[in-house]
């Protein structure tokens, strides 16, 4: 009932992150602030897109996620404000941050946040994370209502960039998606298997590479091959055991994916 979850392209280097911790515990002392990511690399908003998705279904209900990757910052840019069924909520800027968890949600309500009385004033037009972000997030906690924070709005639901493979695919083309810290390259495509052996059915060509049959686990592959597995994410992912996928192939996101079945 008491968490706030931050996500932020802030580094722990300087004093944001913290500065922010402080203003939401000045209005909800009982906060319990959880550090979910700030190393996204700065105004990159795919990156905090993604780890909202990936971390978002983990949280308890009516938990408040604060995702500061705002490289519009002090623009005519909209804050945003979006509860789930569950009542859970997200506050971040109209940027794409909320294109992979938008279309997850169910009968989700939007807000435009407007109403100066929960912000911090004087107000600084470089670091709304700590003058807009962070007191509406504590003022939620402390149970002020959504409508009271601003105007209700309707977002349109961007498709998902998913897709959902099973035992009946043959091919599909997909992108990646996102890489992560360790070099694995994770793939949109979602596996939907009754067996986790089936996996072993297909494998994957990328960057004039073909990889298969997948795998299960990265210790399935021997030390600096290149492999594919399902992972923690539920999406499949490229990676190299012991090293690094994006290092050895050199891709990107949005870069082409292709999944055969070995059975045709």
């Amino acid at each position: 009932m008491n968490t706030i979850a931050l996500i932020t392209d802030f580094g722990t280097v300087d004093g944001f992150v913290g500065t922010m911790k402080g203003v939401i515990l000045s209005i909800a002392p009982q906060a319990k602030i959880i550090d979910i990511s700030h190393e996204s690399a700065p105004q990159h908003t795919h990156h905090a897109a993604f780890v909202l998705w990936s971390s978002y279904k983990y949280f308890p209900e009516n938990s408040i996620f604060v995702v500061v990757v705002d490289p519009g910052v002090g623009s005519d840019r909209r804050i945003i404000l979006v509860e789930d069924e569950m009542g859970k909520k997200i506050l971040a800027p109209e940027n794409g941050i909320l294109q992979f968890i938008l279309p997850e949600l169910k009968r989700p309500k939007m807000f435009h946040i407007n109403n100066l009385k929960y912000w911090l004033s004087p107000l600084s037009t470089t670091f709304h994370g700590r003058d807009i972000f962070a007191p509406v997030a504590a003022h939620l906690l402390n149970g002020v209502r959504c409508e009271d924070l601003g105007i209700a709005i309707e977002l349109p639901i961007p498709k998902t960039p998913f897709k959902q493979i099973d035992v009946s695919t043959k091919e599909e083309n997909g992108i990646i998606l996102h890489a992560d810290r360790f070099g694995n390259l994770i793939t949109n495509f979602r596996p939907q298997f009754e067996h986790l052996d089936d996996i072993q059915h297909f494998s994957l060509e990328i960057g004039n590479r073909v990889i298969g049959p997948l795998k299960k686990t990265y210790a399935d592959g021997e030390y600096g091959e290149l492999i594919a597995i399902v992972g923690s994410s539920g999406l499949l992912e490229v990676a190299v055991r012991n090293s690094s996928a994006h290092l050895m192939l050199g891709l990107r996101i949005g870069d082409p994916v292709v999944i055969k079945s070995n059975d045709t």
